[in-house]
């Protein structure tokens, strides 16, 4: 499964630069950093709207899930928008919301600065272009109060059926 994650990935956001056409996120992969606490994570802005991402700790990124009760095949309940420089990332089953500006669009150093807004918190991030995905690594489970916990721990409640948030459109 782990190896079909990564290939679909892959063949989504293959491209020569994260940011082909020097302005658009579409297909971009990032991997940021929370200035409160230093922790990192990985979001995805897929063609056609829709986010991705996961939290990242050793080299390995856990997806981030969602239900998918509600959504049809290709859709995702987040959602991203772009105006110019300005961008907005959108992941409402996981109550994140980024907010921020690209720099050095189309370049080897691009960066993605913003604040993540959480039901928990509240954090300016920076992010950098990645080439490739991470190792993925277990789902979170959304717990009752929306805070991310381990798969091991009993507090949480998994909602049924959940999509794997880094699972490329239509594969699940």
């Amino acid at each position: 499964m782990r190896s079909f994650l990564l290939a679909t990935i892959g063949v989504v956001l293959a491209s020569p630069t994260a940011l082909a056409d020097g302005l658009s996120l579409a297909g971009s992969l990032w991997q940021c950093t929370r200035a409160s606490d230093r922790s990192q994570f990985v979001i995805t802005f897929y063609p056609g709207g829709g986010v991705g991402g996961g939290e990242l700790e050793n080299d390995e990124v856990s997806p981030y899930i969602f239900d998918a009760s509600e959504t049809k095949p290709g859709e995702w309940p987040g959602r991203w928008e772009q105006m110019g420089l300005r961008f907005t990332w959108s992941f409402p089953d996981q109550s994140i919301r980024i907010e921020g500006s690209l720099s050095g669009p189309g370049q080897a150093n691009a960066r993605l600065t913003g604040t993540e807004t959480s039901s928990v918190e509240r954090s300016a991030v920076t992010c950098t272009a990645l080439s490739k995905l991470p190792k993925i690594g277990d789902g979170l489970v959304i717990p009752k109060n929306n805070h991310f916990i381990d798969l091991d721990q009993e507090d949480g409640e998994l909602k049924v059926p959940a999509g794997v948030s880094l699972q490329a459109p239509g594969g699940r």
